[in-house]
């Protein structure tokens, strides 16, 4: 009898141990922080959703000695932002379910210390690290670029061509070798699904994408950021070289809607591209060349911008000289064409055929030249 209210006692205090250590890790988070050179106004903790909507989760009076409290919970790992109101950067982390400490100052939100994150600070270490060493080679080889070329105004002769691209290539591999060997390490972390979110996704192809989501442990790859990932699969999956490309209509510079099957029956190039980004700029001569090269025979460009003034759009297509036609839904980066097709940077472009379907993606400089060339030497 007395063996069995022991065990029963003993059971008991092992279930109740094991309550209470289920409820701490029920606990949420609690931040902590300091901005020096506040003393009032509120402090707001930001999140942004599945959707791409940014969302207040929680906010904060700044006392008289700039110190704030926020806590609250989160289902997983997250990326918050904290910020003062009105301003448009604040210091961005991974949150966790942890004492968290952020130390900033008032004019620059974005650089505040934040301790405690542990998931967060696996994340920041890869930028901490391997991404510095990859910029630490890459600052040198963009310099010398500029130098050569004088700014773009110079073409480089073979040698200095073939010796360029040698280092071009040698910095992939290199930038690679770390981002794999990372990812790979934190494969079962958050860490590992963002980095393939911010590098892979975005300046890899969709078959490592697919290659990297595949390392992920299913515990990750059923996370939010998981989530996205394969949601970037499927969505490279539609717009593939082969399938037939997604219709979209938008309006055009004068209020006339066009649709990407006015094009049918002849090769057009959809180009995302905006006023204000630099590499599209420096493409376009390029794109002009094609059209003036091979419009007469069949090719045609549809650009898409990515503007959200339309000032701006029709002063970059007239001082480029972009004499096709232009559309754009002045979305910015929530431009529904460009959210159809998945553009996560720009220039982005599309080869359409005549049958509709997409032929080949992302062609710049002479693989535009070459790949019209090699169509049009044919018909």
């Amino acid at each position: 009898m007395k063996s069995t209210i022991l065990k029963s006692g003993l059971l008991a205090m092992a279930l109740l141990a094991v309550l209470n250590s289920c409820s701490k890790k029920e606990e949420g988070f609690t931040i902590n922080g300091t901005i020096a050179g506040l003393d009032k106004g509120m402090v707001y903790l930001e999140n942004t959703d599945e959707k791409g909507n940014k969302k207040i989760a929680d906010s904060a009076q700044i006392q008289k000695d700039g110190t704030f409290t926020l806590a609250g919970k989160v289902s997983e790992p997250l990326l918050h932002t904290i910020k003062l109101k009105g301003e448009e950067y604040g210091a961005y982390f991974l949150l966790s379910n942890e004492e968290i400490k952020v130390e900033a100052k008032k004019d620059s939100i974005f650089k505040a210390k934040v301790t405690g994150a542990t998931q967060n600070d696996i994340y920041k270490s890869f930028y901490d690290n391997e991404f510095k060493k990859i910029q630490n080679i890459a600052g040198p080889i963009y310099k010398l670029s500029d130098s050569l070329t004088q700014g773009g105004k110079v073409k480089l002769t073979p040698e200095q061509q073939t010796a360029m691209d040698k280092k071009w290539k040698d910095l992939q591999s290199f930038a690679d070798d770390l981002t794999d060997k990372f990812i790979r390490k934190n494969k079962d972390k958050i860490a590992g699904a963002l980095v393939i979110n911010d590098r892979i996704v975005s300046y890899g192809t969709p078959e490592q994408v697919k290659m990297y989501y595949g390392v992920l442990t299913p515990e990750i790859q059923k996370s939010i950021y998981g989530k996205q990932l394969k949601q970037a699969i499927d969505l490279n999956d539609k717009t593939a070289v082969g399938v037939t490309a997604p219709e979209f209509s938008q309006t055009d510079v004068s209020g006339k809607v066009v649709k990407l099957s006015d094009y049918k029956g002849k090769y057009v190039l959809v180009d995302f591209w905006a006023s204000w980004c630099g590499p599209c700029r420096k493409e376009n001569p390029n794109v002009v060349l094609a059209y003036k090269t091979y419009h007469e025979k069949g090719f045609d460009v549809l650009g898409v911008s990515l503007d959200d003034k339309k000032k701006l759009w029709e002063k970059a297509i007239e001082k480029d000289g972009l004499t096709w036609t232009h559309v754009s839904d002045l979305k910015g980066w929530q431009n529904e064409a460009a959210v159809l097709y998945g553009v996560k940077m720009v220039p982005t472009n599309y080869l359409i055929g005549p049958d509709g379907k997409i032929v080949a993606k992302n062609l710049r400089e002479a693989e535009l030249q070459s790949k019209l060339k090699e169509i049009f030497s044919k018909s």
